[in-house]
């Protein structure tokens, strides 16, 4: 089962590994809550990028994975799938 996921907010905050900055994500899937972490020094970047500039809350965003108990792969790709807000 594909799981869908609602984009809720975002923080970013610079990095301290790279110089660049560090996104931390926040998603909900109806019942929890998600997060994960992408910098943008990191080769998995690019497959972020569009979501960090453009998401707005309550977009639907398919093909993120779960690694561990309310931790989502940074590694994933997202795609958009709409917004539960537009009808």
């Amino acid at each position: 089962m594909n799981k869908k996921f609602h984009y809720k907010n975002q923080k970013s905050v610079p990095s301290q590994k790279t110089g660049g900055t560090m996104y931390y994500l926040f998603f909900n899937d109806g019942e929890k809550s998600f997060r994960t972490c992408v910098d943008s020094g990191y080769r998995n970047f690019h497959k972020w990028e569009r979501l960090i500039k453009n998401a707005t809350r309550g977009d639907i965003v398919n093909g993120l994975r779960v690694v561990s108990k309310g931790i989502i792969d940074a590694d994933s790709t997202p795609s958009y799938g709409g917004n539960i807000y537009k009808k």
